[in-house]
């Protein structure tokens, strides 16, 4: 029981570590790489070196990237095909949801500089679809959540994840998506107990940015496509609700969970103040 507990506190005191380090990391990253929004080579070098030092490091000290009360299944074919049709239908239906939310809280949304040549492109697809995918998958799902199901009950651990990665991205405007992704990975992730799915769900959710960029917000069938991800959604959901519940978070646990909780929300301060 003493390594399953210290594997969760290790967890969170990374986790804690990668939100106090956000700033000083970005202000790092300004200086070795200054004004990345002249050149796109420059901005996809600087979001890949962003993501590999805040996710992809962190990451590797929290392996192994498993927990002894999550179960591991061998076979996982169905739920990456799944994976491939959650991720580009939910990037699809919140392409028309997003811009609502933007108009309701008046967030400001970042840019995104746009691939001009093949060498861009190879950039662009690294920057915005793979290293993403892979590193805060592994961070999240990989660290995070496995040392949260060593002690808290499958559902609490789903939701911690899910609040935690949608916060700690820090971007008011994408806050309902981030939400809607991040759940739907770590259900992904709980139902099979294997990183694959939810790298894949979170690649293709990503990559279809890309793809349906072009694509108008009113020519998408916002209602069938989130009534087939709800469907989704209760199927995984009703894989995990059996797993009994186990020990409470203890009260250093707790505390640090707040402490990451208020953390982040404090993020978005500046924007809504």
């Amino acid at each position: 029981m003493a390594d399953i507990n210290g594997k969760t506190r290790k967890a969170l005191l990374v986790t804690l570590g990668v939100m106090l380090l956000r700033l000083p990391v970005g202000w790092g990253i300004q200086l070795l790489l200054p004004n990345p929004e002249g050149d796109p080579a420059i901005f996809y070098a600087a979001l890949i070196l962003q993501e590999t030092l805040l996710w992809g490091l962190p990451a590797l000290l929290l392996l192994p990237w498993r927990s002894r009360r999550l179960a591991v299944r061998s076979k996982c074919g169905n739920l990456c095909v799944a994976a491939v049709f959650m991720g580009l239908a939910a990037q699809w239906a919140l392409m028309a949801l997003t811009p609502r939310w933007v108009a309701f809280t008046g967030a400001s949304q970042a840019a995104i500089m746009l691939p001009q040549n093949e060498i861009q492109w190879a950039l662009a697809v690294l920057a915005l679809v793979v290293i993403p995918a892979v590193t805060e998958e592994a961070f999240f799902r990989g660290g995070l959540l496995t040392g949260l199901c060593d002690t808290t009950s499958a559902l609490n651990a789903t939701l911690l994840t899910t609040v935690i990665f949608a916060l700690m991205h820090g971007s008011l405007a994408g806050f309902p998506a981030h939400m809607a992704v991040s759940l739907l990975c770590t259900l992904a992730m709980m139902t099979k107990g294997r990183l694959r799915a939810p790298i894949i769900l979170h690649m293709c959710y990503n990559g279809a940015a890309l793809l349906l960029r072009d694509v108008s917000p009113a020519l998408t069938p916002v209602l069938p496509l989130a009534l087939m991800l709800a469907a989704l959604v209760l199927w995984m959901l009703s894989r995990i609700l059996w797993r009994g519940r186990y020990r409470r978070v203890s009260w250093q646990e707790g505390v640090m969970l707040g402490v990451i909780i208020l953390g982040a929300a404090a993020m978005y301060l500046p924007e809504i103040l």
